[in-house]
């Protein structure tokens, strides 16, 4: 018999595929999770991540991370150069599938990376892993002067990563480290399972300003601990409702899928942080999901059911849980889109953009609209013809067989309003429960100056109940929102785009708003 033969840059990068999540991201969080899972095995005292960034050039630098875990011994630092070597059991930890930090190897903002494991400066071993274009390959026993070349550097206990990264993958770190780290090991920070330290400042965990409660409830023989907030400020998507973690790592989050009525803008201001590390050995190998079988869903199930319990006991519930939900969504998203949708490229699929000049009422003393009539009604277009004000009524100018007259509201009829400058306030995003027959998953509405959201449409609750819930919302969100738009602007146009022009049109927004 003859062993098949291995295409290792091949499956290196396609190990980097699994993950849904920037490389940056990857890094640090298998780099976090190797250390993690010997801090709990070993029973690590201050258990401590310290990350440095170091620039080497203008288009190089390196970022370094440090644990003081034990490290590891001659076999394990021998298994650890194997694509797919792992001495740890599925289930007993979060870095389970054996590749760990070096598939960070095949990024192409990376491809170096230099491990020092050991106690102190002359006891331990090091390895250097390079990329190259149709290998992966590695070098062992290097000395701390070959690894960090004229800097002075003193080895301490534990192991570290020394990662060659690009110009593009140093800024991301330089500008959003402390931010990774707290997204996805907020649960660690907040329990001290380990302090992080990025150059030389201690990452803080997401805690914000508001009501927290610790809380647990049980699910068959487990004992749940979680936490609950309910913050001051809107917080992102990402963040809301239920956030499940495994060994103080955020696996994913999702928003409640019942319909629910809260209280004024608590939809966007309460979210519970979940310990359901019972689960770990039902993560998905891109360790931000679950794999779909009853004890997942049940245990998800029971999540939900407490938040919403929770919500409840704190008087965020009105009575009637058909009311329509109408919390606006706002996040890095609809603001990324808002700017495209000013570009010269995208500008014309924006409903609420138009600037110009239109006849609105005026208030009474008493706050009321009145109804006057008056000469030239200016539409919505240059004001040289077309419809009534946009709270006018309607009415049509001289050029479009009308009489020249519009109306605005006026008790009297001795006030004719006044003449403003329109301009849109940015793209909205409006879930709504209004319409559960509706075929259309989403629309614009003018009057709410919004897209609406379907939520309750079957195909919007297959991508909420979604294993893999977090990165398919996002993505139905895009998708639906960029839909409405070409949609409507086609039918106000009164002029069908060809094929091309509106796919190409889709192409572009859907890879520019999903990349940035």
């Amino acid at each position: 018999m003859i062993d098949l033969p291995v295409d290792r840059v091949h499956t290196l990068e396609n190990f980097l595929d699994m993950y849904h999540f920037k490389d940056e991201e990857v890094l640090i969080c298998e780099s976090f999770a190797n250390a993690q899972d010997v801090f709990i095995a070993d029973k690590i005292k201050k258990p401590t991540i310290e990350i440095t960034l170091e620039k080497a050039g203008p288009d190089v630098g390196y970022i370094n991370i440090h644990n003081n875990a034990t490290p590891m011994n001659e076999k394990q630092f021998q298994n650890y150069h194997k694509i797919s070597g792992s001495v740890k059991v599925k289930g007993g930890g979060i870095g389970f599938a054996g590749v760990g930090a070096k598939v960070f190897l095949a990024s192409n903002i990376g491809g170096e990376i230099f491990t020092i494991t050991g106690k102190n400066n002359s006891d331990f071993f090091s390895s250097r892993m390079v990329m190259t274009k149709d290998n992966v390959q590695y070098e062992k026993n290097l000395s701390l002067s070959e690894i960090f070349g004229n800097k002075t550097h003193k080895h301490q206990y534990g192991t570290t990563y020394r990662v060659r990264v690009n110009k593009q993958g140093y800024n991301y770190f330089k500008e959003r480290l402390s931010h990774i780290v707290q997204f996805w090991w907020n649960h660690s920070l907040l329990k001290k399972h380990f302090t992080v330290i990025v150059d030389g400042k201690e990452v803080k965990p997401f805690d914000p300003v508001g009501q927290k409660f610790k809380k647990s409830f049980q699910w068959k023989k487990h004992k749940i601990e979680c936490y609950c907030w309910i913050t001051r400020s809107e917080i992102p998507i990402e963040r809301r409702h239920v956030v499940y973690a495994v060994h103080g790592k955020r696996i994913t989050n999702e928003i409640i899928s019942q319909p629910i009525n809260l209280k004024s803008d608590f939809y966007n201001r309460v979210f519970c942080l979940v310990d359901v590390t019972h689960l770990s050995k039902h993560i998905a190998p891109d360790k931000e999901s679950f794999h779909t079988n009853w004890e997942t869903n049940q245990t998800k199930q029971a999540a939900q059911k407490f938040f919403i319990e929770f919500l409840s006991e704190e008087g965020l519930l009105g009575n009637n849980t058909s009311t329509v939900q109408t919390t606006e969504i706002v996040n890095e998203f609809t603001k990324e889109l808002d700017k495209l949708l000013k570009t010269k490229a995208f500008k014309d699929l924006n409903p609420f953009l138009s600037a110009r000049k239109r006849m609105v009422p005026t208030l009474d003393e008493n706050g009321d609209f009145p109804l006057s009539e008056i000469e030239g009604g200016e539409g919505q277009g240059s004001g040289e013809s077309g419809n009534g004000g946009e709270q006018g009524g309607e009415g049509q100018g001289e050029e479009q067989g009308g009489d020249g007259k519009t109306f605005v509201e006026d008790d009297e009829g001795g006030r004719a309003g006044k003449h403003i400058e329109k301009k849109s306030k940015g793209i909205r995003i409006i879930p709504t429960e209004e319409f559960p027959n509706e075929k259309e998953e989403a629309w614009v509405d003018l009057k709410k100056g919004a897209v609406c959201l379907n939520v309750l449409h079957p195909f919007y609750q297959i991508m909420v109940n979604s294993d893999k819930f977090g990165k398919f919302e996002q993505f139905n969100i895009r998708r639906l929102l960029i839909e409405s738009l070409i949609k409507f602007k086609n039918d106000e146009l009164k002029e069908n785009w060809d094929p091309a022009k509106t796919l190409n049109m889709y192409r572009d927004l859907l890879h520019k708003t999903w990349s940035g």
